[in-house]
């Protein structure tokens, strides 16, 4: 088990059990395939009923997402589990160190895969381009789906839960914060000119009715199952604001493979964009606007990482390939 020679399975038996009431046998882990917060592992657990599977969620650090809180995460996670939204049950959350070492929370097993996330051609390679185009379209068709369902889920119960960035301004100073923890001004300035625009161009969108945003709202964090989104997962990144962000992300990092064969079954834009409106009811208003605000995430996050891992003193916006899109996302809102 040298994946994971850094969780001993004793402790983490013991802590479970008392958190679940249950008693537990055994655990075996198995480390997952890794995303950007890293650290989730398959646990097998033997209890008096018979073997039971979960996933725990403990976070290394230094980890690529700034200010990191899977408590966080864990809260919200579970706030939409009990209003209806496609998420895995939380099973337990650990604020402190008596489960690993280091925060962290338990969820239940949801049954499927996931898309290939292997830059750069993610979902249009591997099992998922083999599938065919009905195949294609109903999985695009059910994550937006399901982001949806999360999108309309009343704010009130996850008042307790969140404690994150609300509203435009907070969410892109959290972002402009992220980027800037890792690098001198001096280094990013074509994405300080984009953070500026974003700041000085806020369209009245921006005052629509707020929801639970996924921040992170890409395909390949969504557990399939046939051709069904059965949940998704990875909210380190979720925000409060005008949840047209989400789509626009989907959207943006669809636009990043064109350096690829388009996949037969995905939909175009507008289809996609018309699908979600009327699963949600909500208006589509300055769509580039908020395509490009939403594409700061994953800008941001791949930035953070080239400065957090690249080899020393390499890091150069020249050479951040999502950069150039996004300019140009923003060039059109602009126009």
């Amino acid at each position: 088990m040298t994946a994971t020679e850094v969780i001993d399975p004793d402790v983490l038996q013991g802590w479970l059990s008392d958190a679940i009431g249950q008693p537990i046998e055994r655990v075996e882990l198995e480390l997952l395939p890794q995303g950007h917060a890293n650290g989730a592992w398959r646990i097998l657990a033997e209890t008096p009923v018979g073997p039971r599977r979960m996933v725990l969620k403990a976070p290394r650090v230094p980890s690529i997402v700034h200010a990191l809180d899977p408590c966080r995460e864990a809260r919200v996670v579970d706030t939409l589990g009990r209003a209806g939204a496609p998420v895995p049950a939380v099973v337990a959350i650990d604020p402190g160190t008596s489960a690993v070492g280091r925060p962290c929370f338990v969820m239940e097993w949801v049954e499927g895969r996931s898309v290939p996330d292997a830059w750069p051609n993610a979902y249009h390679d591997g099992w998922f381009l083999d599938a065919g185009a009905d195949a294609q379209r109903a999985i695009w068709d059910s994550f937006h789906d399901a982001l949806a369902a999360v999108h309309r889920v009343r704010l009130d119960p996850l008042d307790a839960a969140y404690d994150g960035p609300r509203g435009t301004l907070d969410v892109l100073a959290y972002w402009r914060e992220a980027l800037l923890a890792v690098a001198d001004e001096a280094a990013v300035p074509r994405h300080l000119a984009v953070f500026d625009w974003l700041y000085a161009n806020v369209p009245a969108s921006a005052d629509a009715p707020p929801a639970l945003c996924m921040g992170d709202a890409r395909l390949v964090n969504a557990i399939v199952d046939g051709s069904n989104v059965a949940a998704l997962v990875d909210f380190e990144v979720a925000y409060v604001g005008n949840p047209i962000g989400d789509v626009g992300y989907s959207l943006f990092l669809e636009r990043s493979h064109g350096h690829t064969a388009p996949l037969p079954g995905l939909p175009s834009e507008e289809e996609t964009w018309a699908q979600w409106s009327a699963a949600t009811g909500r208006e589509l208003v300055d769509l580039d606007y908020w395509m490009a605000f939403a594409a700061t995430v994953i800008v941001v996050t791949a930035s953070r990482a080239g400065l957090m891992w690249g080899p020393p003193d390499s890091f150069s916006e020249d050479n951040q390939g999502l950069l150039p899109l996004w300019e140009s996302v923003v060039q059109e809102a602009g126009a």
